[in-house]
């Protein structure tokens, strides 16, 4: 894969100075051609990312190397791809490359395949002309910037190296092609979220994690859903992850409640540097979904019973009934809020309630919040704290308990994209005035 975008340097770019008389050298000559390959270079690591933009594929062979022993060889296909610098590589013939990497046995060893520009020779031809150059290598660390992945393979018998039966689920030393990305526009930002775990630790959530959660499925959606937003891969995994990091954490209303204080003032630090906390409550969440249910219900007869005079005193009937109805379930709401108030002195109050909330909005317009199986969710929201009465994240994903239309997991999904653009918008901002 290509590593996620990083800022451009902020070195100011220097050109030449242009007089009547000026007489051209050679040093004259690279200042000003300096000057357009850094302003090309800049223009692109700003809008594009890195990728492979046609060919470049790769095929096994197996070569005998002596008597007794015999290799395996990746032949690349002629191609073309762009580093994140904007250098184009362009590989103008096949070439082989033996994979060299040894492994231990009983033990395992991820080696990539990565091609990148390289600063021409000073050989010339007779004309005067340098080709730009590329360099394919194998790597056993993650690529680096400046490199494009072709392919990678787990090698745990380096005689035993084939091409995967199964492209999308590639296994032990069969070649992986799914890190392979287009060359393309980039995402307005990398978001990162983790959850907290029953171990007591918060962890980091990647599209592409082995294990997937909820969190992970509605982070694959992003691709086609809301590409602006990008996401990080296990590959991309710091070992030095801070919550501070984090645009957004979520965990639940059973986990906020076993925590110490000095849990809950960390995430009050957390909240001032733009971060967003996402706590989803489950508790009395069924009977607020079927008050909520009712109150909807209740709603659509009365203005059934508009068209008809006759029906007048019906319709005060149900006025009476979407009133008491209304008292309850703002009672529940409150208790909910009160409780979260207190712990973060802050003034929790449903989204609905707020005129151009951005929840119910950006990127994807909400007149009514989702349901999920039957029951309608409720959001709480107060500055970086967001409290979801319901169950939403159960619809996010592959869940086998619930059966769900593709109606309820698109809806569900794009409320969750709303929270994840929410928490990337609200640290954006902030971070602009620290």
């Amino acid at each position: 894969m290509t590593k996620p975008w990083s800022e451009p340097e902020k070195q100011p770019l220097k050109r030449l100075e242009v007089t009547d008389g000026l007489l051209i050298n050679s040093k004259k000559w690279h200042i000003a051609h300096n000057y357009h390959h850094q302003r090309q270079n800049l223009h692109y690591q700003s809008l594009n990312q890195a990728g492979i933009v046609c060919g470049l594929g790769v095929r096994l062979l197996k070569k005998t190397a002596t008597r007794t022993e015999y290799e395996f060889v990746l032949k690349f296909q002629p191609g073309i791809a762009i580093d994140r610098y904007g250098n184009c590589i362009i590989l103008e013939q096949e070439r082989e490359k033996v994979i060299a990497a040894q492994v231990i046995p009983g033990e395992s060893l991820l080696v990539y395949f990565v091609i990148s520009y390289k600063e021409p020779s000073q050989f010339k031809n007779l004309d005067g002309e340098v080709t730009e150059e590329y360099e394919i290598k194998e790597r056993t660390d993650s690529p680096q910037e400046n490199e494009v992945e072709l392919c990678r393979v787990n090698l745990t018998a380096p005689k035993n190296i084939k091409v995967a039966d199964n492209v999308f689920d590639p296994q032990d030393n069969e070649l992986d092609f799914r890190y392979r990305y287009p060359a393309k526009w980039r995402p307005l930002s990398i978001i990162r979220t983790a959850i907290y775990t029953n171990l007591g630790e918060w962890q980091e959530v990647f599209s592409d994690d082995i294990q997937p959660s909820n969190f992970s499925y509605l982070l694959q959606s992003l691709d086609q859903l809301y590409p602006a937003l990008g996401t990080l891969k296990i590959s991309d995994k710091s070992s030095l992850n801070s919550l501070l990091e984090y645009d957004l954490i979520s965990l639940t209303d059973q986990q906020f409640q076993d925590f110490q204080q000095q849990q809950i003032d960390d995430i009050k630090k957390y909240l001032e540097t733009g971060g967003v906390i996402l706590i989803e409550h489950s508790k009395q969440s069924q009977e607020i979904g079927q008050f909520m249910q009712i109150k909807q219900e209740l709603q659509q007869d009365i203005i059934d019973t508009e068209k008809e005079v006759e029906l007048n005193d019906d319709r005060e009937i149900l006025l009476d009934e979407l009133r008491q109805i209304t008292n309850r379930l703002e009672s529940i709401t409150r208790n909910i809020a009160e409780f979260y108030n207190q712990k973060f002195k802050t003034n929790l109050e449903s989204i609905e309630l707020i005129e151009n909330h951005p929840l119910q909005k950006t990127p994807f317009l909400f007149n009514q919040l989702p349901s999920v199986n039957k029951q309608p969710i409720l959001v709480l929201n107060c500055e970086g704290i967001i409290v979801v009465i319901g169950n939403l994240s159960s619809a996010w994903g592959l869940n086998g308990n619930l059966s769900l239309s593709r109606e309820t997991i698109r809806s569900a999904q794009e409320m969750g994209m709303n929270i994840l653009h929410f928490a990337w918008r609200r640290r954006e901002l902030t971070q602009l005035v620290k």
